[in-house]
């Protein structure tokens, strides 16, 4: 199953040196398109925007590896980068 990450930090101090991450999970193109609207919304640059396409396994063994990845990683998008990497 094909989901979308889209990932962003968002500035949340006046001078630049505090961010936020922010990562919405979509199930469709046109969602990413709205999650992208969104982050833009809370303050993140849209070069700053990232979208990665992650297949999601439907059997139970790979969904418990993806899961427990998912779980362990030092970032959401860390860990859906080493599953498409």
């Amino acid at each position: 199953m094909k989901l979308y990450l889209v990932t962003a930090e968002v500035d949340v101090s006046e001078d630049g040196t505090k961010f936020d991450r922010h990562a919405i999970w979509s199930g469709s193109q046109a969602e990413a398109a709205s999650a992208r609207k969104e982050l833009t919304a809370r303050g993140a640059r849209r070069k700053d925007i990232k979208t990665t396409d992650v297949n999601v396994p439907t059997d139970k063994e790979g969904l418990l590896r993806f899961l427990n990845l998912m779980t362990t990683g030092p970032t959401v998008a860390a860990a859906a980068e080493k599953l498409i990497g």
